[in-house]
């Protein structure tokens, strides 16, 4: 008996001790994607930094490409499982014969901002509080910069130019700059007059000095784009087709992390986003959470006009052939009933 006594002892400290390690293989691997580290991403950042992905048994390892273009193209590679990126790459793919699906709406507003090199915008007589019409007509002769060639930034350069009156690479010029430090550099030395992307870059050009706000759609100052297809978790259809469970998770995960910062105050969610936006400071990291809590999806649903929006722009901006159907791009079934 005593010797039957010690033998279990020893099988259920050996099972106490795989436990773990059991708990962990439990968890799925997921690979992700995402254009680049900004207040774009709090979903992502926030399922991850606040567990919302752990709780749903999934381990994700989320890549920045550095600007979008790169990440979609993994995603249609079969490299990584989802992007959590502009829904313009999923039409811009679909009419390239390469389909993809938006099955949760992360961000449904244009969260992209434009700044403008101080001395420009003093030789060009422009200011912050001018006319959305009058800056963007300014931009005649004037260097561009957006993050890279495919990306959202380009597409909308394109959009704005061409509302201007103007062609792009003809009246106004377009270049490449990339993200983060290298997007600031670009703007500060002058290699470009004025840069797009998404915040808190434009702000930490702005808080340094060297830059003005020249057109802020975070806060909606073109009227013409009141919804957006800003970020969305984009699979392939195989993936939605084998693995709905894996998507359900995913976005369920993601639709949380949206719920808890729409119920949180904005200092508490900047303190969740620390983790994965080190470089930011503090000041510029709370306005940033400000300017993006209005643009959240709280239930992650995906709306016919958010896409005709954004083939109005991409079709205005001289990029679309063909319009895509809503049904063929858009799936709202994985979300929470």
């Amino acid at each position: 008996m005593k010797r039957f006594t010690t033998v279990l002892a020893a099988v259920l400290g050996c099972l106490t001790c795989l436990a773990p390690a059991a708990q962990a293989q439990a968890l799925k691997k997921v690979r992700i994607t995402i254009p680049v580290v900004a207040h774009s991403m709090t979903p992502v950042f926030l399922a991850q930094n606040k567990g919302f992905f752990a709780a749903e048994k999934l381990d994700v390892e989320v890549t920045s490409t550095n600007g979008g273009g790169p990440d979609i193209r993994a995603l249609i590679a079969g490299d990584v499982d989802f992007s959590f990126t502009t829904g313009d790459n999923v039409i811009l793919a679909q009419q390239e014969g390469k389909k993809l699906i938006m099955v949760m709406s992360g961000l449904n507003r244009l969260f992209i901002n434009w700044a403008m090199h101080k001395d420009v915008a003093k030789a060009k007589g422009v200011t912050e509080s001018m006319p959305l019409i009058d800056k963007i007509k300014a931009l005649k002769g004037l260097t561009v910069g957006v993050t890279n060639a495919g990306a959202l930034t380009a597409h909308l350069a394109a959009f704005v130019i061409r509302k201007a009156g103007y062609n792009p690479q003809r009246d106004v010029h377009i270049i490449p700059i990339g993200s983060g430090p290298t997007w600031l550099a670009a703007l500060e030395n002058r290699k470009v007059d004025v840069a797009l992307t998404a915040p808190p870059v434009p702000d930490t050009a702005i808080a340094r000095g060297f830059a003005i706000l020249l057109i802020n759609n975070a806060k909606g100052e073109d009227p013409s784009i009141p919804e957006f297809l800003m970020e969305n978790l984009i699979a392939r259809p195989e993936t939605v087709a084998k693995d709905g469970d894996m998507v359900r998770r995913m976005v369920r995960a993601l639709t949380r992390a949206n719920q808890w910062a729409l119920q949180s105050t904005p200092e508490q969610i900047a303190d969740a986003l620390k983790p994965s936006m080190t470089t930011i400071k503090p000041d510029l990291l709370l306005s940033g959470v400000r300017a993006v809590v209005p643009a959240l999806s709280k239930d992650g649903r995906t709306s016919e006009r958010s896409v005709q929006v954004t083939q109005d722009i991409l079709e205005q901006a001289g990029i679309l052939k063909k319009r895509v159907a809503y049904a063929d791009v858009v799936t709202n079934d994985f979300l929470m009933k």
